[in-house]
């Protein structure tokens, strides 16, 4: 397992690359937790790839991202961290 980023050590995007509506469907989301086949949570991020976030994680209210092609984590405040660092759905 790589090493675990937190948010505070990401750059903060001063204007998010998804759209108000994306950004507002990943709050909903995470508040909602929809049931997923796989029990995970799917995020995308314009320089940094895709990630994903376990259930389980998300509902003990610890918003870890795990890259779906390295060893890379990141792991976030709240749902705000998440999006000022450029993550959403997918």
């Amino acid at each position: 397992m790589g090493r675990i980023t937190p948010s505070s050590a990401m750059t903060r995007h001063a204007a998010s690359p998804w759209s108000a509506s994306l950004q507002q469907q990943t709050r909903d989301i995470l508040a909602e937790m929809p049931i997923t086949r796989d029990y995970r949570l799917h995020f995308k991020h314009a320089t940094l790839g895709y990630a994903s976030a376990a259930l389980e994680d998300v509902f003990n209210d610890r918003l870890l991202l795990r890259a779906k092609t390295s060893a890379d984590e990141w792991l976030f405040e709240d749902v705000e961290a998440l999006l000022e660092a450029g993550w959403a759905v997918d």
